[in-house]
């Protein structure tokens, strides 16, 4: 790891506070934020407007002075410099008047680097708290400056080493912006199994998806809204507020200028085809973890790690079809059926076993095609929707066209929590390494793949949701009409925030909260937070 020379004052509150928060923030350059935060962001703003005051008459006042030390190797910028025959240091918080030791920790350092420049002793500073209006005299004693040196040595102790510091998992993670990332509970649990964790915080992100699906439309930005158009006749519009992600299916349009306001507000562009390919997405910058992906890509290169992680996600793709065999199978007890679930129940095992990437492919191959030779039983419309065997490209009957639609949405949704961690969606383990192709993804979307798309598909055929009026054939290829491809789309999004009970961990997520929480562990196994990767596996 390059050797950091400077680290940011207020870095010193963070790890007095928790050396992991401290880690996430400074090394991978997390910078996901809670209202506290972002209300300290705009109250700073709001003091930057005058960058020198008079308090009174003898007290003379300047406003966020950038400060530097080269022997302490602290950078930063003092809130405010205040001078009545001394002169002092003032830190600006948010909330109400307390006793604080990362507050006076941090006005400390900076009353140290602040003596380094002007050469003279500092003796006090204050803390002003916006919500009380009180401030707070702070003496900079012997054994407060003794506990910055202590915090600076062990921050580059962490820049330095190689090891992630262990969660502190106790009341200081209540209300922590980092939270649902450190994910401290369940490290514990899966490292201890005591205590199982609580219900995680929500993300940021809460899955509102919008699809363009009228060909010739165009979308624009008129304020803090995206407008649809089309023949320049307004077909609707929508606040940025109620957006996540926004998914333009075929021939659709949109001005320069909302593509430069999404990607600000980190709002996802997606583009699919009209036959359901994944064409690509227009990614804000959410992730500035480069650490992550150089342990990402050093695993590449770990060909025991490849093999194991490989049969981690094919366990958890055949465990999953075997499942959804079953279900279905107690009202069916079809004798076919009966064997195939047997027969995965053998692959499994035979899975375990595997020694080398081949015979996982090897094994992944046969379990999927045992799945699929039973799939049409499961089909209760079967005069409708004849299915022999998967086919993909081009898919040769409706059931296929489905599957395939839904297998790239999921794709898309994969890639996106895979981008918004901060992995590379094309380094992948199992599936190979190809100019184009989103392997990492396609890893990932295999343990997802039936409790998905697969049950989403039996769902939209079963209760009558799709009929075989709903799809169009060229040159032998079949593909969902307009109408339909629109609640295909309600579906989809419907199945995704369907909450499950985590098998784990007890606690009820939405799959796409799930699919964010997958790829996390796999970030953690990566970095070596935890040793092993478990897959989704539902009951």
């Amino acid at each position: 790891m390059e050797k950091i020379d400077y680290i940011p004052i207020s870095a010193l509150a963070e790890i007095a506070y928790c050396p992991k928060n401290f880690y996430y923030r400074i090394i991978e350059g997390i910078e996901d934020k809670n209202f506290p935060m972002i209300k300290g962001e705009i109250e700073d703003e709001q003091r930057k407007e005058r960058e020198k005051i008079w308090r009174d008459q003898n007290v003379h006042q300047v406003r966020f002075i950038p400060i530097s030390s080269e022997s302490l190797r602290l950078i930063g910028i003092v809130d405010a410099i205040e001078e009545r025959g001394e002169l002092y240091p003032i830190e600006y918080k948010t909330g109400e008047f307390k006793q604080s030791l990362r507050d006076d920790i941090q006005l400390c350092a900076e009353a140290m680097v602040l003596e380094e420049e002007i050469g003279k002793d500092i003796p006090y500073g204050y803390i002003y708290y916006a919500e009380s209006r009180k401030r707070r005299k702070v003496l900079f004693q012997d054994e407060l400056r003794e506990k910055v040196l202590r915090l600076i040595q062990k921050a580059f102790d962490i820049l330095e080493g190689e090891e992630i510091p262990e969660p502190v998992n106790d009341a200081r993670c209540n209300g922590c912006s980092l939270q649902s990332l450190c994910l401290p509970e369940e490290i514990s649990y899966l490292k201890e199994k005591q205590h199982k964790p609580r219900k995680p915080v929500p993300s940021l992100r809460l899955n509102r998806v919008l699809y363009i699906d009228e060909q010739g439309a165009y979308l624009k930005k008129e304020k803090h809204r995206v407008i649809v158009t089309k023949n320049r006749e307004k077909i609707m519009e929508i606040p940025l507020v109620n957006l996540d992600e926004i998914v333009f299916v075929g021939n659709v349009n949109f001005s320069s200028q909302l593509l430069k306001l999404l990607l600000k507000r980190d709002i996802r562009v997606s583009y699919i085809t009209t036959y359901g390919h994944y064409e690509g997405s227009f990614q804000p910058e959410l992730s500035k973890n480069s650490h992550l992906r150089i342990c990402q890509f050093r695993k590449f290169f770990d060909e025991k790690f490849k093999l194991n992680i490989s049969k981690k996600f094919i366990e958890g793709k055949i465990s999953n079809m075997r499942t959804l065999l079953l279900r279905y199978n107690r009202s069916l007890k079809d004798d076919e059926i009966e064997r195939v679930i047997n027969n995965l129940k053998v692959y499994l095992k035979e899975l375990k076993k595997a020694t080398n990437i081949n015979q996982v492919l090897g094994i992944e191959g046969i379990s999927t095609r045992n799945y699929f030779s039973v799939f049409k039983k499961i089909i209760k419309n079967k005069l409708e929707f004849d299915f022999e065997k998967r086919t993909r490209r081009p898919p040769r009957d409706p059931v296929n066209a489905l599957l395939s639609l839904g297998y790239t949405l999921l794709l898309k949704d994969i890639i996106g929590a895979l981008q918004y961690v901060g992995l590379d969606p094309y380094v992948g383990y199992f599936h190979s390494t190809k100019y184009g192709r989103p392997s990492l993804g396609l890893d990932i979307m295999e343990e997802f793949r039936p409790i998905i798309v697969d049950s989403l598909v039996l769902t939209l055929i079963n209760k009558g949701i799709i009929y075989s009026d709903d799809f169009g054939k060229k040159i032998g290829s079949y593909y969902l009409k307009e109408r339909a491809r629109a609640k295909y789309f309600t579906q989809y999004e419907q199945r995704k925030k369907e909450e499950i009970i985590h098998p784990i961990f007890g606690y009820k997520l939405p799959y796409h909260r799930i699919f964010e929480l997958q790829v996390r562990f796999l970030a953690k196994v990566l970095t070596g937070e935890i040793d092993e990767y478990i897959p989704l596996k539902v009951r």
